[in-house]
């Protein structure tokens, strides 16, 4: 008897402390105090007492406040303890609406934050080397046993991700760099595209699901023609080195692309590019001194030999039995040598910054994970290591970008290409400018007073 009266006394006493809670927090909510009012009613929102009530006030001040997270919360708690409540149903109707979008652009500002730094030709390149990593996964995850295809699955859907998520900063600045609408609208139509893609890739490897390999390697597919389309004259000559490098080994191709119909693209994004990069290279260098000069007379040896590169290469595309490609790599050997030391040239990248691209076993087919080596390392080292590091794709889906002479097949696709690189220098010509201008005023600053060398 005198234990039941205690227990009574003690429910007593509780709910009397939670109605006098009640009541202050009450008293701050109207009075507009949300700081205390928080601080009161949050501990009551799972009492039974007063939980419905005080959750109810929370979601209200946390959607005010613009915390649509917390306020989706607290809605939900109301939500539970009186279901059938058209007003409590509304509330969390209306915290949850704008959930999606505010999570999205959340996620899309902590990739941009994370990404800067990074120019869209390098994240392009280091997301195809990891998309040709994940193709040779792909292939054969699905064969261990059960738990361990479930661990596989899961961490090859995670990096599938990554290789979405950098579609993101590149159509961010494709988006701020373009002031044409119309050009910029056919760029970020592709690019969304090719991300779509990529996120179906996500939930078929996540799944399980034997499609997951084709969408991969469509992924692929458009990734490599952006590089192609984006990549700078020093990474383009790197590339060049070796995609030649392969052809001439005759390592297996690549998602259906012959090795040197990808060698002759690079040829020719390097031709096309160079004139530009090499003028804006030269600009840069008369103001700042600690830039290597690049002289008019390499300037040209290195315009002459890539007009020979390109021809050589196009007639190993013609031949079955390519004669030259040995030769090729030697033209390419000396276009790099001649090129700026310190290969940032106009646009501040790292020409004698180490690939990512790993080594190919061709009697097994399976992908060593080792990095590339050093780009000037493996070009003293001569044109006889295998530096590819990708899967052969499947007979049937074949999607080259080379036709017989290592053009892209078909005049639209011709079109869209010149377009979208017409947008992309537009968007990089801003970049560099904007660049420039920044590195001028830092030279034009004067140093501190305690920075001085008095």
């Amino acid at each position: 008897m005198i234990l039941a009266f205690a227990i009574l006394l003690a429910a007593s006493d509780l709910a009397n402390s939670e109605s006098e809670a009640w009541n202050e927090g009450l008293g701050y909510f109207e009075a507009g105090d949300a700081t205390n009012a928080l601080r009161v009613l949050r501990p009551l929102m799972l009492t039974r007492s007063h939980g419905a009530r005080a959750a109810e006030a929370v979601a209200k001040i946390e959607y005010d406040a613009g915390n649509l997270e917390e306020a989706a919360a607290a809605a939900q708690i109301a939500l539970r303890a009186n279901p059938g409540d058209e007003r409590a149903n509304r509330n969390f109707t209306r915290a949850t609406d704008g959930l999606p979008e505010k999570r999205r652009a959340e996620r899309i500002d902590a990739i941009l934050k994370a990404s800067q730094g990074k120019d869209p030709p390098a994240i392009l390149l280091a997301n195809t080397e990891e998309c040709r990593r994940l193709l040779a996964e792909s292939a054969t995850y699905r064969t261990n046993s059960a738990e361990k295809a479930v661990a596989l699955a899961d961490s090859l859907s995670a990096r599938a991700g990554k290789i979405a998520d950098g579609w993101i900063p590149v159509r961010e600045t494709i988006a701020q760099s373009v002031t044409n609408e119309e050009q910029a609208a056919t760029i970020v139509a592709q690019i969304d595209a090719a991300e779509s893609c990529a996120r179906r890739a996500i939930k078929a490897l996540a799944d399980l699901d034997d499609g997951a390999y084709a969408e991969l390697s469509a992924e692929e597919s458009d990734l490599t023609r952006f590089v192609k389309l984006t990549v700078l004259p020093p990474q383009a000559i790197a590339e060049d080195q070796i995609a030649q490098s392969n052809a001439w080994q005759d390592v297996e191709e690549i998602n259906g692309r012959h090795w040197q119909n990808d060698a002759l693209d690079y040829t020719r994004a390097f031709r096309a590019k160079f004139p530009m990069w090499a003028q804006a290279y030269e600009q840069q260098a008369q103001s700042d001194t600690n830039k290597p000069p690049f002289s008019a007379e390499d300037q040209a040896k290195i315009s002459a030999l890539s007009t020979e590169l390109e021809k050589l290469q196009i007639e190993c595309c013609e031949k079955n039995l390519p004669p030259e490609q040995e030769q090729a790599l030697e033209i390419i050997r000396q276009i790099r040598e001649l090129m700026p030391k310190d290969g940032g040239g106009a646009q501040g990248g790292d020409d004698n910054q180490p690939g990512q691209d790993g080594q190919q076993n061709r009697q097994d087919g399976q992908q060593d994970q080792q990095g590339r080596q050093n780009q000037e390392e493996r070009q003293d080292e001569g044109d006889g290591q295998n530096e590819d590091g990708e899967q052969n794709g499947e007979d049937g889906q074949n999607e080259s970008e080379s036709g017989d002479d290592g053009q892209q097949g078909g005049a639209d696709a011709e079109e869209d290409d010149r377009e979208v690189e017409t947008i992309l220098k537009k968007a990089q010509e801003r970049s560099d400018e904007h660049e420039a201008e920044k590195k001028a005023r830092m030279r034009k600053a004067p140093l501190p007073p305690n920075e001085r060398d008095w």
